[in-house]
């Protein structure tokens, strides 16, 4: 039976949404908030790969391994901060102040209530582990997740408002001013405390800027059983986020213990790259979508969700293939002969993971529509057949094993494409005629590319003049496919940045 907090909570949005925004005015917002989301993890992404260097050279592996101890700890806290109301409230009209309200309390004594255990368990960690600093960054570091709590209510309303560029924003400024203030600390000889600090300062900032834009005084309410249909989203998604990490931990031990430590990195290596890359195009797309479905009507929203899976693939295929394509001579000539396995691994995986990033879009439409639960129990179903790919691996070997788990990602992803049709949203037929031919184009310029430089695999000119003419052919034979449709879309981008 259909719980009735939910159902009367689903009226009242209709009712707030019922005033819609033009469309032209909704495509304009769609388009900034993709942009903004986009261009917020371009500049993330490079201050990652500068800062990961400077950091290492300011400090030296003894620090670092401090800090190490600490994290995976956080991090784990992290994945139950905001328990996914973040998510879940964003569907909540905001004339509800009870519910607000008794949300803002909520997430407050959870964030103290961590932050109390993380500072404690600290103190056990560094009699443990015999490194009495641990205790002092994690003490830090525990402070982030009370940051972390009050930003809750300020990201769903922001959310709710499609105001995305806003929270973009609030998390690049937190990335670049916590950067600067680790490089001053560690210049000044704090050592492992210079990357709590970072942390910490990243949070502080964000949630600083949230709040300035969208905080709204709570009353003096607290009834949980309002929050019941919330609470219920939101543990799904919290669930989905604890199945991942313990999916990835047991993947992990089980493929060491098959094959050791050093192979063990390596997959960790091929892995981690693929996936940060994907995600990073994917997020701004994941996070619109999510916000749109809010409050759409479900046609446009069917429509919205096949533009953005083909405008997705036309980003990822090429990306993909033309990194399968280079990946084993680029690492080769960096890393060296040691890391070839990872080379191999990655470029087996990554077109695997681009497939995967597409089709979790739909994970957004689930989530919004108030099916949190079938996305775990995809989620679940991904993990398991992971470590099911991964348990044969003294009779497949490490090759076999990344093709195993494309396997999982592909039955993962055909599922996802068909989750959202079984809920009366987009139908499979559209959402895989767009991915077809950006596909079918990403293999041809892969192919192109690996034709060119498989002689010499390690040259940058070759390397140079393979990505070139991979790029041109799937130019060509994404036209050849579907023209017309590319022109179409051109034109109402060209409309859209003319209003």
């Amino acid at each position: 039976m259909p719980d009735p907090t939910l159902i009367a909570a689903q009226v009242q949005g209709s009712a707030e949404g019922s005033a819609q925004p033009s469309p032209g005015s909704g495509s304009r917002t769609l388009a900034v908030n993709v942009l903004a989301g986009g261009g917020a993890n371009l500049v993330k992404i490079g201050l990652q790969l500068v800062m990961l260097p400077l950091m290492a050279h300011l400090l030296g592996p003894a620090e670092f391994g401090v800090y190490a101890l600490a994290l995976p700890t956080v991090a784990f806290f992290m994945t139950l901060a905001d328990g996914g109301l973040g998510a879940s409230l964003a569907r909540e009209p905001t004339q509800s102040r009870e519910i607000w309200s008794t949300a803002f309390w909520l997430v407050l004594m959870v964030g103290a209530g961590l932050t109390l255990i993380v500072a404690g368990w600290g103190v056990i960690l560094a009699q443990l582990s015999r490194e009495p600093r641990v205790a002092d960054v994690m003490g830090l570091l525990s402070v982030s997740f009370l940051f972390v709590t009050v930003s809750v209510l300020p990201y769903a309303r922001l959310t709710r408002e499609r105001r995305l560029a806003a929270i973009s924003g609030a998390d690049l400024a937190g990335n670049l001013i916590g950067a600067a203030v680790a490089v001053m600390l560690a210049l000044g000889g704090a050592g492992a405390m210079s990357l709590a600090a970072q942390y910490v300062i990243l949070y502080l900032v964000r949630g600083s800027v949230l709040n300035l834009l969208a905080f709204v005084r709570p009353s003096l309410v607290f009834r949980p059983a309002m929050l019941k249909a919330h609470v219920s989203t939101g543990s799904a998604l919290v669930a989905s986020r604890l199945v991942d990490f313990a999916g990835r931990l047991v993947e992990n031990l089980v493929f060491g213990r098959n094959f050791g430590p050093a192979a063990l990195g390596t997959f960790t290596f091929a892995n981690q790259v693929p996936r940060f890359v994907c995600e990073a195009a994917s997020g701004p797309l994941w996070g619109a979508l999510y916000a749109h479905a809010l409050r759409e009507d479900d046609a446009h929203l069917a429509r919205l969700h096949a533009k953005l899976v083909h405008i997705l693939s036309l980003l990822l295929a090429p990306v993909a293939f033309l990194t399968a394509a280079v990946v084993p001579g680029l690492i080769l000539r960096i890393l060296g002969p040691a890391w070839s396995d990872a080379a191999t691994i990655l470029s087996i995986l990554i077109p695997f993971y681009a497939l995967n990033a597409v089709a979790h879009q739909s994970g957004a439409l689930l989530l919004a529509k108030g099916s949190g639960w079938t996305l775990f129990r995809l989620s679940l179903l991904l993990v398991v057949a992971r470590v099911a790919a991964v348990l044969p691996g003294p009779w497949l070997g490490p090759f076999g094993v990344a093709w195993g788990i494309g396997v999982a990602q592909v039955l993962f992803a055909g599922l996802m494409l068909r989750a959202p049709g079984r809920i009366g949203l987009s139908p499979t037929g559209p959402l895989l005629r767009g991915m077809l031919a950006p596909t079918l184009a990403g293999i041809a310029a892969g192919l192109a590319c690996h034709v060119i430089v498989q002689g010499a695999p390690t040259e940058i000119p070759r390397i140079a003049l393979g990505l070139v003419a991979g790029l041109v052919g799937y130019l060509v034979v994404l036209f050849l496919l579907e023209g017309s449709r590319l022109r179409e879309d051109l034109g109402g981008l060209r409309r859209l940045m003319r209003r």
